[in-house]
């Protein structure tokens, strides 16, 4: 009887979790974000599958609004404030301008929030990663992701040392990328030279002062002008013959950077943190952000062949993606 006991207590140690639903409950839960087509019905989102893992299956005990942006700040606003209105129990943002837009829309709710950010803290989104202190929780990039890049650069061209940042601080994260770059650049013996671009135009002007400084790479920081102009910014860096790794923006490695991290896989972790606090098990002021998720890395060897650069095998094999 005693080991039959303790066969039936090391099964329930890994028996799958379900949660327990009320028979005629219905779980709303509202997802917007700041890009995507605004017509869309968000009909295939990897968050939706990884909550049908934890029992929240559509059209059974979960009902999902789904809200895209367009990369228009004044339509993800208005659709926040819908969101909001429609009292759902859960809000999920997707992008940092959409995570904004719902937080503050939802001021003075109590309605939790999940989100994907670039910098959280930065956005004004939370009071620190240990412990969030607001009604939003979720993912974001590793604290060491600017040391990522800076790594490439310099095991792709060991003799990198003054590193070109082109930068737009009307983002809100893009000053502590910034930080994070000159804080990895010190810690490297290297240089970070920072070049403003405001608007698409500045990018030509900014790539002749960089070749008039002699910079030996570029570094590329968060913001839609650059994810929306990663031809441009990939031919600007091939015709410089500058290595450029971006730190968000695979589509400049597609248009011939060097290299691109993308945003982590955080969808089973946002769906881990959803049902602990759907199910009351947790409140999203107490939750830690998670920051230790790998970033997929993106390396383009025809702009490193183009480039005259030789990777070292070791780097090849790291890339998730190879652009040949």
């Amino acid at each position: 009887m005693r080991l039959l006991s303790w066969l039936m207590f090391a099964l329930s140690l890994v028996t799958p979790y379900a949660p327990a639903f009320a028979a005629d409950r219905i779980y709303k839960i509202g997802i917007i974000t700041y890009a995507g087509d605004p017509d869309s019905s968000g009909e295939r989102l990897p968050i939706k599958d990884e909550l049908e893992k934890y029992g929240y299956v559509e059209g059974k005990n979960v009902e999902y609004r789904y809200r895209a942006g367009g990369r228009d700040k004044e339509r993800t606003e208005r659709n926040a404030r819908e969101l909001v209105a429609w009292k759902p129990d859960l809000l999920i943002g997707l992008m940092t301008n959409a995570d904004i837009a719902i937080k503050n829309a939802a001021s003075g709710t109590d309605i939790p929030i999940v989100v994907w950010s670039t910098d959280p803290l930065e956005a004004g989104l939370i009071q620190g990663y240990a412990r969030s202190g607001t009604q939003v929780t979720g993912f974001a990039y590793e604290p060491w992701i600017q040391l990522l890049q800076l790594r490439v650069l310099k095991l792709a061209k060991p003799t990198t040392r003054l590193v070109a940042h082109l930068y737009n601080d009307t983002y809100a994260p893009a000053p502590s990328t910034l930080r994070g770059l000159q804080e990895a650049a010190g810690l490297l013996g290297m240089e970070i030279k920072v070049y403003r671009a405001m608007r698409s135009d500045d990018f030509e002007k900014a790539f002749e002062a960089m070749a008039t400084d002699e910079v030996d790479a570029v570094t590329i920081g968060p913001h839609e002008l650059f994810n929306t102009n990663g031809a441009v910014l990939g031919e600007l860096s091939l015709r410089h013959k500058l290595p450029l790794v971006a730190c968000c923006q695979v589509s400049i490695a597609r248009g011939g950077g060097l290299a691109a991290f993308s945003p982590p896989n955080g969808w089973p972790s946002m769906a881990e943190r959803i049902d602990l606090i759907l199910q009351g098990k947790a409140k999203p002021q107490d939750l830690r952000i998670v920051r230790n998720i790998a970033s997929p890395l993106t390396l383009n060897l025809r702009a490193a062949a183009e480039l005259g650069l030789k990777l070292p095998p070791s780097l090849i094999q790291e890339a998730d993606v190879l652009i040949r």
